[in-house]
């Protein structure tokens, strides 16, 4: 069977880049994927609602080695892509894009449409086994079945959420043709920290201005709400702390929470004092009653060495200051990031250096690398989504005008 185009993976990137070589001209295009139906990941996202982009975007929300400033230029805006697939959407407070519907099945079924109205082949439970060059294109061999392909886009993702197909396997495909990757890593995902800290705090959620410090330096500040498992520390604002964490490194590393970040330490201070001289025949952890759950109250004071049945007129001013210090600066270790089952996406991927601008791998003419394979990542927010529909999009206009030049 012989195709134009092969895409390798049914997910977010493959299917934009089938919709698009196919609207740009492309004929006999086939989606290759691994599991019993296409977009899986993409139903999950956003808990359902499929988070699809965000508003602004540039290539300062992308780290990685590959260039990505030009092509999200040459994509323009989500909703401007899925309006021409007959998806509206609607944008939420802090700038997130979802389908107007706010299901992700709406984004699945947009994309899936237009690629039926097009033609295009999906062929489920086809785990790709061996890419071959071969004089005019490709040698793409499934467990079931050959097929032969001018051009082929390598758009199965990275490691993230192995129960939904994605367990980095397909990487190998790439490493058997020499292809150099960036090793991957977990992002927008819990961190793992002190479990006798954070046991107590499991199931507890507290507004904060979280930092991740190495050493003395901040490599990452973000206010968010931050949410304690037995294990981890979660929550949007820590997802994106994990990107900057070296594994290697780990004890170099702490989150540190401000507990009230819209004052001071001198402010909590006074606030204390005032505290203390209203519930001075109470005990110090109805010091904090008010401000904090008993769990945190009793961290807080734990982390001080004073006991929460301590009587609160015991308190002297250095102990009240330290209090103060500790609500404003409560300190987790890092003990690493959490595993693949719990990310959301993969650092790492197809360095930049061995694709050209097409995101054509420089030393195999006709293959592309798209979305998560690509050594880019960003932050939570639809910034990935946005990566996959741009990139894959990018690719297939290229090979689109390659193909017209002929």
């Amino acid at each position: 069977m012989n195709y134009q185009l092969i895409i390798i993976g049914g997910g977010a990137s493959g299917l934009a880049a089938a919709f698009a070589a196919a609207s740009y001209g492309v004929e006999r295009i086939a989606v290759l994927e691994r599991t019993a139906r296409v977009g899986k990941k993409i139903l999950v996202t956003g808990n359902g609602r499929c988070n699809l982009s965000h508003t602004p975007v540039s290539a300062a929300d992308y780290y990685g080695s590959v260039p990505v400033g030009e092509i999200l230029t040459a994509f323009g805006t989500a909703e401007s892509f899925f309006e021409t697939l007959g998806l509206h959407c609607r944008r939420d407070s802090a700038g997130r894009i979802y389908p107007y519907s706010m299901h992700a099945a709406s984004v699945l079924d947009a994309l899936r449409l237009a690629c039926n109205r097009y033609g295009v082949e999906e062929i489920c439970d086809a785990q790709v086994t061996a890419l071959h060059p071969q004089k005019g294109g490709w040698l793409v061999h499934t467990e079931n079945a050959d097929y032969t392909a001018e051009n082929v886009i390598f758009a199965a993702g990275g490691f993230a959420a192995p129960h939904l197909g994605t367990d980095g396997s397909a990487w190998e495909l790439l490493k058997k043709l020499g292809i150099p990757l960036a090793p991957p890593s977990p992002v927008l995902c819990p961190i793992m920290s002190d479990a006798a800290m954070l046991r107590p705090l499991k199931g507890l959620r507290v507004r904060a201005d979280a930092k991740l410090m190495q050493r003395n330096t901040c490599l990452y500040e973000e206010q968010g709400e931050v949410q304690f498992t037995e294990r981890t520390v979660s929550g949007i604002c820590i997802f994106n702390m994990a990107s900057h964490i070296r594994g290697e490194k780990c004890s170099e590393y702490r989150i540190v929470l401000d507990l009230m970040p819209e004052q001071n330490a001198e402010d909590t201070l006074s606030m204390l004092y005032g505290f203390q001289a209203v519930r001075n025949d109470g005990d110090c952890e109805s010091l904090l009653s008010g401000m904090f759950q008993k769990p945190l109250s009793r961290l807080i004071l734990k982390v001080c060495n004073v006991t929460a049945d301590m009587p609160c007129m015991m308190l002297n001013g250095r102990k009240i200051r330290e209090i103060a210090e500790t609500i404003h600066h409560l300190s987790f270790p890092v003990k690493g990031v959490s595993e693949w089952k719990q990310a959301q996406a993969t650092a790492g991927g197809v360095i930049g250096d061995a694709l050209d601008a097409h995101l054509q791998v420089r030393n195999h003419p006709h293959l592309y690398v798209v979305g998560e394979a690509a050594d880019v990542h960003s932050l939570c927010g639809g910034y990935h989504l946005h990566w996959a529909w741009a990139s894959g999009v990018w690719a297939a206009k290229h090979i689109a005008e390659r193909s017209s030049e002929r």
